[in-house]
């Protein structure tokens, strides 16, 4: 599964606590860490994911 998808993001964003993975797919929990790290690292840097584009940039 790709990490950047509208699926993958959208997902993500409306639910991005990692206490909820267990409901999801293992291969979308696999993403989702995936996703999470990025944007924790990111914040950790001082800066923002926007993450409202990256979902226009796949319509």
């Amino acid at each position: 599964m790709e990490l950047f998808t509208r699926e993958t993001i959208g997902n993500y964003t409306s639910d991005p606590y990692a206490k909820n993975d267990h409901k999801y797919s293992k291969e979308m929990q696999e993403v989702r860490k995936e996703l999470r790290k990025l944007d924790q690292e990111t914040k950790k840097d001082g800066g923002v994911v926007d993450w409202n584009r990256m979902l226009n940039d796949f319509m």
